[in-house]
């Protein structure tokens, strides 16, 4: 399985580039992609702008299809891994919870196209499993202009996890924690400290 990160996005509330941001010295997207390199054994980024993230030491692909949001990287990513199932994830996401991945890998079957986390009653669909059969259903909502990622999962055979089950693993629902605010950001830098 290969663990992919979007880092698109043109970050308007943040007013620059989140995936840079530092937190305790490190820039998120490095915290990111240590977590991911944990679990997968490939790990590749998807950005609109490649030579930004070279310095990470992945391999970084150039978005295929150019202004379609985080629904166009999912399709980038699966267009180009060569895994049959891959975790897609946010590049804003600096506390991915380990265990909880394992988790959502132990629940990966041939029935099963995505596996779609529910939290606070909304999916969360850049911390989730998808498998290249959910191309066909991302390409038809890109032809069409139909960009929320949301969409096109009642198209594909989904097991969306509870937000119970997700406690198990990570009670905090840390995983989900994202950066659109400089707000956000000093809440995360006050949580790295207090751990």
């Amino acid at each position: 399985m290969t663990g992919i990160i979007l880092a698109g996005g043109e970050s308007r509330r943040m007013g620059k580039d989140k995936a840079l941001l530092e937190i305790g010295g490190r820039r998120i997207i490095e915290m990111v992609a240590e977590r991911l390199r944990s679990i997968f054994d490939d790990v590749m980024v998807v950005s609109g702008h490649p030579p930004v993230y070279q310095f990470l030491g992945l391999k970084v692909v150039r978005d295929v299809v150019c202004e379609k949001g985080p629904l166009g990287g999912i399709y980038t990513g699966l267009l180009v891994s060569e895994s049959e199932y891959n975790f897609i994830c946010a590049c804003d996401m600096p506390f991915l919870n380990i265990e909880l991945l394992r988790f959502m890998l132990s629940q990966v079957n041939d029935d099963t196209e995505a596996i779609v986390p529910i939290v606070k009653g909304l999916v969360e669909p850049l911390h989730s499993i998808y498998s290249k059969r959910c191309l066909g259903a991302i390409r038809a909502h890109l032809e069409d202009d139909e960009l929320r990622v949301r969409d096109f999962l009642s198209e594909v055979k989904c097991n969306y996890l509870s937000e119970d089950l997700i406690r198990r693993y990570d009670p905090d629902l840390l995983s989900f924690f994202n950066l659109n605010t400089p707000e956000d950001l000093e809440v995360a830098k006050r949580y790295l400290c207090s751990t």
